[in-house]
């Protein structure tokens, strides 16, 4: 009788400490299905950090920045488009030269206006109704250091006088300029200009891809004489 019940404690014990030991298993529902959530909505703060870049790309690099000669012209792409052109004497400060072909050469006949320092042409059928006004002159298609070209204007020796020093040292100019860059200053002393020629080795001047038709229009397309009626003409007889 002892011996059972002894029996009997150990086993109830036995039983008290597998269950203590048990972790309850619940039960799982199945879960009802939840509505999917919205996309999320970018925010200004979202976009930044997302274009941010890493700290590894400066820049500022000069590797990256530096400009590659062998594509630099077609990466820049800009043609410069002449839309007007200056007539006169070259400034006395800039070395210049003259296209070699003698197509880019005429000699003609202007008129100064002294007043607002502009330059018209005349057309030839109204040249022997203002033998008072014109100026017979040689246009030479020139260029500066810069690259701008423009007509270089020298008045011809009068037919029926003197030569005048003042013209045939400018005459010389333009020749000169043909083969060498050139400067002109007027030496008022001499009473005619002193001609400065280039000594450096300076590179050959790059013209204009346009004919000498075209380069007059440009430079004379709102300066044109071809009627006694022009309103400069009006203004130059008192008419206006």
């Amino acid at each position: 009788m002892g011996d059972n019940s002894n029996n009997e404690r150990r086993v109830l014990k036995k039983i008290k400490k597998s269950r203590a030991t048990e972790t309850p298993q619940l039960e799982t529902q199945p879960s009802e299905a939840l509505p999917s959530d919205p996309p999320p909505v970018a925010t200004e703060t979202a976009t930044a950090t997302a274009t941010v870049k890493p700290e590894s790309l400066d820049p500022f690099d000069p590797a990256a920045l530096r400009l590659n000669p062998n594509t630099a012209s077609g990466a820049i792409g800009v043609k410069r488009k002449l839309v007007t052109l200056k007539c006169g004497k070259p400034d006395k400060m800039e070395f210049c030269r003259v296209h070699p072909d003698p197509v880019y050469r005429i000699d003609t006949a202007i008129i100064e206006d002294k007043v607002n320092h502009e330059t018209y042409l005349v057309a030839p059928a109204l040249w022997p109704e203002l033998p008072d006004f014109i100026s017979l002159v040689r246009l030479c298609t020139a260029v500066n250091r810069h690259g701008t070209p423009f007509l270089w204007q020298a008045k011809l020796p009068d037919p029926n006088g003197r030569p005048m020093d003042w013209h045939t040292s400018m005459l010389e100019a333009q020749e000169l300029a043909v083969k060498s860059w050139v400067r002109v200053q007027a030496d008022m002393s001499a009473g005619s200009y002193a001609v400065f020629e280039a000594t450096g080795n300076l590179p050959e001047p790059e013209w204009p891809d346009l004919s000498l038709r075209e380069l007059l229009e440009l430079t004379f397309k709102t300066r044109f004489i071809d009627s006694l009626n022009h309103a400069f003409l009006q203004e130059l007889f008192g008419a206006a």
